[in-house]
């Protein structure tokens, strides 16, 4: 072997030692566990939107600052960790708290992409509104319009049976989709004993993928939901927990994480 060939062979294995990270003791990393996040609590963290992308959406854009790369109508996309799933793939979540909600916006481009107000499904402004050309809920006087909203809040078990805390949230023709999990939810039974009772949400895993859906306004798609498994003691105990703070008010929505860039409704079909 030549000078310059035994020169490049050392420069390789140097620059692969270099490289090489080493492996950390999972036993020293258990001790440390939950340190440097003492202050952490629902009030100082974003509850993640789980959305699926359309094709207005500016993850699937090349020349948006939102781009990510590999994004494509129909996937499933994190608006905090920006991971992709794939539609057709789906996801395993857990529901655990049901909130319908109307939602107060003003058109886009003339405000922010966080809504106006927040109202309870069965605000009296419904009262106040008309149907404008579009099918929008318009306040007149306002220059708002109201959008009916069903929130899902969820645990989402990821393939290593992880699980997080995620939002998904369903609109316009959405909203048959969130009745038909609903529905979901109130017909399973389990037998106690001789007893037979309906468990709470928080008691199966739902498997939610994406399909295409058409109408005679355009095509986009839609949530596909189905019942699945009993969840583990422990996930039953988590999501229990998860259902408990989201009810006593300790879970802050910020909408405009969902829609920031995008179409306020881009994660559902506008039709």
């Amino acid at each position: 072997m030549n000078e310059q060939a035994t020169t490049k062979k050392q420069v390789a294995t140097k620059s692969s030692t270099a490289v090489a990270a080493p492996s950390i003791d999972l036993s020293l990393v258990a001790q440390d566990a939950g340190q440097g996040l003492s202050e952490v609590n629902m009030d100082t963290i974003q509850i993640p939107f789980l959305k699926i992308l359309s094709s207005m959406s500016p993850q699937t854009k090349k020349q948006k600052k939102e781009y990510v790369d590999g994004a494509e109508e129909g996937m499933i996309f994190n608006t905090v960790t920006e991971e992709l799933i794939d539609g057709a793939e789906g996801i395993t979540v857990v529901p655990c708290y049901f909130e319908p909600v109307a939602l107060e916006w003003t058109d886009r481009g003339t405000g922010s992409s966080a809504p106006v107000n927040v109202h309870p499904v069965d605000t009296p402004l419904w009262d106040k509104t008309k149907k404008d050309e579009l099918g929008k809920a318009r306040l007149s006087e306002a220059g708002t319009y109201l959008e009916r909203t069903h929130n899902h809040y969820c645990l989402l078990i990821d393939k290593q049976g992880f699980t997080s805390q995620v939002l998904i949230s369903m609109k316009v023709s959405g909203l048959s989709k969130s009745r038909k999990w609903n529905s979901l939810v109130m017909a399973a039974k389990v037998k106690n004993g001789e007893q037979v009772i309906n468990p709470p949400s928080w008691y199966y895993t739902y498997s939610l993928t994406t399909k295409p859906q058409t109408n005679d306004k355009g095509d986009w798609y839609g949530w596909d939901i189905k019942r699945s498994d009993p969840v583990s003691a422990d996930v039953y105990a988590e999501g229990k927990a998860f259902h408990a703070s989201v009810k006593k008010g300790g879970v802050e929505v910020n909408y405009e994480q969902e829609n920031t860039g995008s179409e306020k409704t881009d994660n559902e079909n506008p039709f």
